[in-house]
């Protein structure tokens, strides 16, 4: 494998979806600010208003998200190990992969084995050049893992970036059972630097590095924009019936409430008092503990209509519940995007185009070829697009990642929905 140039890659036909990886593997899932159901809304107004005037300090780690195959990697008894799941995490990486578990795993998987195999034998290149104190500070012998994505035209999920990358985020240490204790959100700066200033960066496939730190700056026109999502922020408490001092779960349980109740109203149900809320938990996926026998006993000869409901539609319930703050989210998000520029793009105009065109004819194919659920899916999408303003502001950028009271979130702003588009034919191989 070999580096390759950027238009050996644009709105690459042969691109193989079926061996494609997206986010998580040992790191984990990265929230959207509104899936935290422990924040106020009062965070959220704040979070919204640190956005809009470019308010976010060092402390907040405001980093590229980038859009590639993750992988959590340590130094363990002389030689580099990685892990995709947890019980390789437990008890120092004990049944943590070396290079050969690596190509085990992936073996027969087209460009994946490739590309994983290269990064692995990078890795080891690099880190090898880094001092035993350095190892051990960053890896403790197999109980710090750093995680890295993996980015390559190769691999290419929805960004094009036209480099062949290994971008390190964070260190996560981890007791004998595989949990975190602590995470260095400094280290992958850190580890970076070391490896950079080992002259070890340049591998024979890849360029190793830390996180792209990002500057958020004033939205154009702040002042005004500001006032803006401060009035569809202040309809929000409205339509939920919130106020700032409640959590995100007493506005997401009021609006299950109001679908609930306006889907009972066309079937001319009544639903009573005492299942109401465990009813409006299930639909919003919050909890639920309130069983199908608690349905049927609470709902008497109306029950099997709450179970069809909840069967059929449960998706179509749970985005319309979700709909309002995720759309203000994504559109914070959207006009977050337009102001930053990622270094870790090779050509962002060219790549835009790229993906503007992917999209394009990603919703075509559906439209031809899809079944009825591919279609469903798709509408889906294309109402949150309309939402936010359509496909004219797309940036080559997964979005931005930072740290608000100690947590992770993230904002993606159109990446999210073209992912999700993309997604339709890719899950479908």
């Amino acid at each position: 494998m070999s580096l390759l140039n950027y238009n050996d890659f644009l709105i690459k036909e042969s691109v193989n979806f079926e061996y494609v990886l997206y986010e998580g593997g040992a790191y984990g899932h990265i929230m959207h600010p509104f899936e935290d159901m422990s924040l106020t809304m009062g965070d959220i107004q704040k979070m919204i208003q640190m956005t809009v005037n470019g308010l976010f300090t060092e402390d907040n780690f405001v980093q590229s998200k980038t859009d590639g195959q993750q992988l959590s990697i340590s130094w363990k008894n002389g030689k580099l190990i990685a892990a995709r799941n947890k019980s390789q995490l437990k008890n120092a990486g004990e049944m943590a992969m070396d290079s050969k578990g690596v190509a085990t795993l992936f073996a027969g998987r087209g460009d994946i084995e490739i590309v994983y195999n290269a990064a692995m034998k990078d890795l080891e290149g690099s880190i090898s050049k880094l001092s035993e104190k350095d190892r051990e500070k960053f890896f403790a012998n197999g109980s710090k893992f750093a995680s890295l994505e993996i980015i390559t035209p190769v691999t290419q999920n929805t960004v094009p970036y036209g480099q062949n990358l290994l971008v390190f985020h964070g260190v996560l240490e981890y007791d004998e059972n595989g949990n975190v204790i602590d995470e260095d959100k400094q280290a992958g700066r850190d580890l970076g630097k070391l490896i950079k200033d080992a002259n070890a960066a340049a591998q024979e496939t890849f360029f190793i590095r830390g996180p792209e730190d990002i500057e958020i700056k004033p939205f154009k026109e702040a002042k005004a924009r500001s006032a803006y999502y401060e009035s569809k922020f202040k309809q929000l408490l409205i339509d939920g019936k919130t106020n700032e001092t409640q959590s995100i779960d007493v506005y997401i349980l009021n609006k299950a409430k109001s679908v609930l109740l306006e889907e009972a109203s066309k079937s001319k149900i009544i639903i009573p008092e005492d299942a109401i809320n465990g009813l409006a938990m299930r639909i919003a996926d919050i909890n639920k503990s309130f069983t199908v026998s608690s349905i049927k006993k609470s709902l008497g000869e109306n029950a099997d209509w709450f179970i069809e409901l909840e069967k059929k539609s449960a998706k179509d319930l749970k985005s319309k519940i979700y709909s309002q703050i995720e759309s203000l989210f994504l559109e914070v998000g959207t006009e977050l995007m337009k102001g930053i520029s990622s270094a870790l793009v090779a050509n962002p105009t060219a790549a835009s185009d790229s993906m503007k065109k992917e999209i394009d004819k990603t919703i075509s194919t559906i439209r031809t070829n899809g079944d009825e659920s591919d279609i469903e899916k798709l509408e889906r999408q294309l109402r949150r697009l309309t939402d936010v303003g359509g496909l004219e502001d797309i940036t080559p950028s997964e979005g931005i990642t930072f740290v608000y009271k100690g947590k992770l979130y993230k904002y993606t702003g159109l990446f999210a929905i073209c992912h999700q588009i993309r997604s339709i034919l890719a899950y479908k191989k």
